[in-house]
């Protein structure tokens, strides 16, 4: 094999490409912890201000039309399932982007394995760290057993990422609408009330 093997070169730029993947899902799982510390640091502090806000407008107002209890009641509501949607949305987010990273992984994985395939199949190979003659069938096996569990894997990991997508995008609607309904009965019930 010579060092100019256009396979040699295919198999080193994806070995090469696979190690940036192996680098980036690391990178992307500190990210995300950093990522949820600060979205619960947010949601802590959005949480104390409605929750101030409530409390301030049920201590000073009079409520002596039934009709602005049950809008606060509703806007109370609206905002817990606007709070705990924000919480899904980051939840499926996380799990989305993990999902992501996998797939882009598995894909790599896959790509260099087709590769080195390739290479076992039409290039006279020897051990480098064995005087064992080169086994071509037994190489040829696991390359096919190991492209099949990482295809398997990014087939899974494709199909979660797709089904976590659809979460987060559901529960942003969600948590969108419920807080804007949320504040929309606030602002009747202080209407109500004064």
């Amino acid at each position: 094999m010579s060092a100019q093997d256009p396979l040699i070169t295919k198999v080193k730029d994806l070995a090469e490409k696979l190690n940036r993947r192996r680098r980036a899902a690391a990178e992307t799982s500190e990210k995300l912890i950093e990522e949820r510390s600060a979205f619960f640091d947010r949601l802590a502090i959005l949480n104390a201000g409605a929750l101030t806000f409530s409390a301030t407008l049920f201590g000073t107002l009079m409520l002596d039309d039934p009709r602005g209890v049950f809008c606060l009641h509703a806007a109370w509501a609206f905002l817990l399932i606007a709070l705990a949607s924000c919480l899904a949305r980051n939840l499926f987010h996380q799990h989305y982007r993990f999902s992501h990273v996998g797939a882009e992984m598995a894909k790599a994985e896959v790509a260099y394995i087709d590769v080195d395939h390739e290479v076992i199949s039409t290039t006279a190979v020897a051990y480098s760290d064995s005087s064992d003659p080169f086994d071509k069938e037994r190489e040829v096996k696991i390359n096919r057993s190991n492209r099949e569990k990482w295809q398997q894997e990014l087939e899974r990991q494709e199909s979660q990422r797709e089904r976590y997508w659809t979460f987060a995008r559901i529960t942003e609607w969600t948590a969108a609408v419920a807080m804007f309904i949320g504040f929309l009965l606030l602002t009747v019930f202080v209407t109500i009330n004064t």
